[in-house]
């Protein structure tokens, strides 16, 4: 049976991604006797992890004491805290947080500062959440971080303590999570105030995905399983159709049944996807 295979056009790397992955690579083919080091993964993705190592880039989860070199701040971005321990074990700082992730920190601050209660919607485990909250906490302790409406119900007494509350979002969540959050805090404030730092990107590929997915028997999301914007584009196409969440063509063999009977294969990629895999999914797609 033949099979109808459409790619996403806005899938993979995103802007801040390949600016991350280009400047660290390039940083190291300019300063090829100095140590670059990224602290905590450039961007969730296991393959880029594999190739910078292959170049020498080293990435860790703590600096090594007196190495010395560059080390370079990924995508997600990181605390204050974190700035100041970089330079004070005397290595230079290359700061490659995301301009959109920057812009959250930024609203998240400008709320804490004009004394709102500050609400960040997104997970808390992840690294651009955490980043934000370090980042606002200089300025004010008053901050509730929830992945959902139904975690934030949990905070209601918190919340009608304060008069002015504000809102912003992890730039890689689901609009439907904001929306529900918003309608729920109208309710029980007197003055919101709401910043949608859903970044562009992750709102175009959505929209995309979803409109592919409507036209397709089989969704194929590829990506990291610890990429924020790749998982939520699964959970966004399960409701709309078939959907596996896959990180290597290697995994299509656990879905073969499903491929074959499905005719029109609509494939979609994270953020942190990089070209190379897509593409192989997409020759062993053709296989079938």
């Amino acid at each position: 049976m033949k099979k109808n295979i459409k790619l996403a056009k806005h899938a993979g790397f995103c802007y801040g991604v390949k600016r991350a992955v280009e400047t660290t690579k390039k940083l190291k083919t300019e300063n090829k006797d100095t140590k670059i080091w990224v602290l905590g993964e450039l961007i969730h993705n296991s393959q880029v992890i594999q190739s910078l190592s292959r170049l020498g880039i080293n990435t860790v989860d703590e600096l090594p004491e007196n190495e010395g070199g560059i080390c370079v701040i990924r995508s997600h971005g990181a605390s204050p805290e974190i700035f100041k321990d970089i330079k004070s074990k005397g290595y230079d700082v290359v700061d490659l947080t995301c301009p959109d992730v920057k812009k959250v920190q930024q609203k998240a601050i400008q709320l804490v500062q004009e004394g709102f209660l500050l609400v960040i919607v997104g997970k808390p485990e992840h690294p651009e959440v955490s980043a934000i909250k370090a980042n606002a906490e200089i300025y004010g302790q008053d901050i509730v971080v929830t992945p959902d409406v139904e975690s934030l119900m949990a905070y209601e007494k918190i919340l009608k303590e304060h008069k002015k509350i504000g809102v912003v979002v992890q730039t890689t969540q689901r609009i439907e999570v904001l929306k529900n959050v918003v309608n729920y805090l109208t309710g029980i404030t007197k003055e919101l105030r709401v910043f949608n730092t859903i970044c562009a990107s992750t709102s175009l590929r959505q929209n995309e995905a979803r409109q592919l997915a409507g036209e397709s028997d089989l969704m194929i999301v590829v990506g990291s399983k610890k990429s924020a914007n790749t998982t939520h584009l699964a959970e966004i196409l399960r409701d709309i159709t078939e959907t596996i969440h896959i990180e290597t063509d290697a995994e299509l063999d656990d879905f073969s049944e499903l491929i074959k009977k499905a005719v029109n294969i609509g494939i979609t990629a994270g953020a942190s996807t990089p070209e190379d895999i897509i593409d192989k999914v997409i020759n062993k797609l053709n296989e079938y």
